[in-house]
């Protein structure tokens, strides 16, 4: 065995590195403050409970179709926002990015149950749900 890893030291190096970012992921979707959601889940959780949404898009994208009940702010609007902390607080974008950096800074606000639209508002599309305001 420690002939084989000695052999192949760069291959057993890129695969330390690679369980190491694979765990990272993982419990930091297990962990972390802000959890993703898919469109099912979401779906369910506009049936079941009140829910916030928030899109983060520019305008023009909102305008063309966003997901229904969905508010449209920025990431400046975040900061100055009043939101009640005991909320469900969805937030999207085009990218998981944005939406995960808008989500953390709610967390950071004080609101406790916030997700992120995994895959964002193209996953919702990709998916055939229902938008509002499209033209």
């Amino acid at each position: 065995m420690l002939e084989f890893i000695a052999d192949n030291i760069i291959l057993f190096i890129a695969l330390v590195i690679l369980l190491f970012l694979i765990i990272s992921l993982e419990s930091k979707q297990l962990f972390g403050k802000v959890k993703p959601i898919n469109h099912d889940k979401l779906t369910q959780l506009l049936n079941s409970t009140k829910v916030v949404l928030f899109d983060l898009r520019d305008n023009g994208e909102y305008l063309k179709g966003h997901i229904v009940s969905a508010k449209n702010i920025t990431f400046d609007d975040i900061e100055s926002y009043k939101i009640k902390n005991e909320i469900t607080l969805v937030t999207y974008a085009a990218s998981d990015s944005d939406a995960q950096k808008a989500a953390t800074a709610f967390f950071s606000k004080g609101v406790q149950e916030v997700f992120y639209l995994e895959g964002g508002i193209n996953s919702w599309v990709e998916n055939n749900m229902p938008l509002s305001g499209e033209k």
